[in-house]
């Protein structure tokens, strides 16, 4: 008796099985195959992707190469015109080498305007901070020492890369204000730093020459003691 309560079950749950098949095979029969759609279109976006990336590293050398051979003001509009056509990392270094042949060009606001919307993007910390420093390199020579200040903020943390060229532009524009107490502050900072490359190490001495004879003098030690006068009398 039980075989066959277990048999009648069976054949239920078959039966069932058919009717949900027959209302439902479609929609499963078409989620399968939209699974396999979409890993088809994840490798085939990967593998354009990775084609997209090689056309656009030799399309890159190709520009990099006719620049060599042009003006500045050529070279800048050969590198426009391909960051216009690309994108993500590569759009960023043609950028950058746009802004140094605008540089070359002597274009200056329009170089330093680039530097700085690449140092406001969202390329990786080292890019940015490159084009921070190139961009502060440009600004020295008319900003203030406060806008200088806001400048390099955010690479004074000892984590930056870029925090002794940071501290450089800013004991020079420290010094354009005569505010000699701060350059000195700054290029000592530098000079301490046993890790700093000795270019920049010998630069950071020669500013600290410069400033020292406007900084105030250790005051002098007060006058040496007179010796007390011999009040001891000759014997008579």
């Amino acid at each position: 008796m039980t075989d066959l309560f277990r048999e009648i079950e069976e054949d239920l749950r078959r039966e069932q099985f058919s009717k949900l098949w027959e209302k439902y095979s479609t929609v499963v029969i078409g989620l399968a195959v939209a699974v396999v759609l979409i890993a088809a279109a994840i490798v085939g976006w990967r593998a354009w992707s990775h084609s997209q990336r090689a056309e656009a590293s030799i399309r890159l050398g190709e520009v990099v190469k006719e620049a060599e051979k042009a003006s500045p003001g050529e070279a800048a509009a050969a590198f426009a015109a391909f960051a216009d056509e690309t994108s993500g990392g590569y759009k960023t270094i043609a950028r950058l080498h746009q802004a140094d042949k605008l540089l070359e060009a002597d274009k200056r606001n329009e170089a330093m305007s680039i530097y700085e919307d690449v140092a406001a993007g969202r390329a990786p910390d080292i890019i940015r901070g490159m084009a921070t420093v190139k961009a502060g390199l440009i600004a020295v020579d008319t900003a203030s020492y406060d806008d200088m200040k806001a400048r390099m903020e955010p690479l004074l943390n000892d984590e930056s890369p870029w925090r002794q060229n940071a501290l450089e532009l800013l004991a020079l524009a420290a010094m354009r204000e005569g505010a000699w107490a701060d350059a000195d502050s700054n290029v000592k900072a530098i000079i301490e730093d046993q890790t700093v490359p000795s270019g920049l190490r010998d630069r950071a001495h020669v500013i600290q020459a410069l400033v020292a004879p406007h900084l105030p003098r250790p005051a002098e030690d007060a006058a040496a003691p007179v010796a007390p006068e011999d009040t001891a009398t000759e014997p008579a």
